[in-house]
């Protein structure tokens, strides 16, 4: 399983392809291109866990392929290698999202350190986002309709599969999390481990809120899988 994967984009055929063969060596993905034109085609056709970009190189003058990428790809880290240092470029690095700004010769001990990390956090980001967009998706009010009518059977039965898909899909996205997190090291084998994470409350939060809507609704809809459901859902929220 790839470790993450990487645009790399330098005007000097040499350095990107040594460096980019070092990095696949490393267990990353990588793809090439030699101008800020065709980074940018790349990033928009696919999806990646960091830039690597020259700071000197076709396209990229005053960093603007680092300003164009920030709008484009939601917080995509990017790391700038340069043989051309400046005060000014340094600056204006800080004002966008630049995990690092290295001096060529690169010294690639020091690179690896500095991808592996990028590549860490931006994925513990994305899975973040990922957990909150459905635990929001979960208390929606759209959901509540659903469950208004007590001899919709139908309606149970989205329900229940509602729930199932929210709450498992929440453990899912803290999966990843923990997965980005331990850097693909150590992969969390249970519920109890997945919740234990930045998210955690909000997860238990839900969690405790699905059981009350069942514990209230039981009278309503007499059905032994709602029944059984609530069960198990009390289960789990006794392992956070």
């Amino acid at each position: 399983m790839s470790r993450g994967r990487i645009l790399m984009a330098d005007d000097e055929p040499t350095i990107l392809s040594a460096t980019a063969e070092l990095l696949r060596i490393e267990g990353f993905t990588v793809d090439t291109v030699e101008d800020a034109a065709s980074a940018l085609s790349a990033i928009s056709a696919a999806t990646y866990d960091l830039l690597i970009t020259d700071l000197e190189m076709p396209g990229n003058a005053d960093l603007d392929l680092v300003r164009q990428v920030a709008h484009l790809s939601g917080g995509l880290p990017v790391i700038i290698l340069t043989g051309f240092p400046s005060v000014r470029s340094a600056v204006a690095a800080i004002e966008l999202p630049v995990a690092a700004y290295l001096v060529k010769p690169v010294h690639f001990p020091e690179l690896l350190t500095r991808v592996s990390s990028a590549v860490a956090r931006f994925r513990s980001y994305q899975a973040m986002q990922s957990a909150e967009s459905r635990l929001r998706e979960y208390g929606a009010p759209a959901d509540v309709p659903r469950v208004q009518s007590a001899t919709d059977v139908q309606g149970v039965d989205t329900f229940l599969a509602l729930t199932l898909r929210n709450v498992m899909g929440s453990l899912s996205d803290l999966e990843q999390l923990g997965r980005a997190l331990a850097g693909q090291q150590a992969v969390p084998s249970h519920a109890c481990q997945l919740i234990n994470c930045p998210r955690g409350a909000q997860l238990q939060a839900a969690v405790e809120e699905t059981i009350a809507v069942l514990e209230e609704t039981k009278g309503a809809f007499k059905s032994k899988a709602l029944g059984d459901l609530r069960h198990k859902l009390e289960l789990l929220a006794k392992l956070v």
